[in-house]
């Protein structure tokens, strides 16, 4: 008999309430709006407010695309109106370096991730 069975519950019933317990420690992230670089810096050094983190997207033929994650919400980051994106990672980092007071921890987020298709 292997461990499992003495728990007298299968592993994908477990699964379930373990999933519900991280959903309420991290509740959903919503999309909130757009906010200039400018506004990212600034979000970032208002004194006790709360922590901005960056997130990037990667898209194999664009590059990657900012986001700022301040709380629950996930604004991204424009320029002129048009989404501000680097064309390696290097580059955000270095970009991002000079924002005082952004979290330190950067999230890439790779859930939609699709490498693309060039010339056969």
């Amino acid at each position: 008999m292997n461990e499992d069975q003495h728990l007298g519950a299968s592993l994908d019933a477990a699964e379930v309430p373990v999933s519900g317990f991280f959903e309420q420690i991290e509740p959903k992230v919503r999309k909130g709006r757009a906010w200039t670089f400018h506004r990212l810096n600034a979000a970032c050094d208002t004194p006790n407010g709360e922590r901005v983190q960056a997130v990037l997207y990667p898209d194999d033929g664009q590059g990657f695309a900012l986001y700022a994650r301040q709380g629950q919400t996930l604004h991204a980051i424009t320029h002129d109106g048009r989404p501000v994106r680097f064309r390696t990672f290097e580059k955000a980092l270095t970009t991002l370096a000079d924002v005082t007071h952004l979290d330190p921890e950067i999230i890439v987020d790779s859930s939609n991730w699709c490498e693309e298709t060039g010339p056969h």
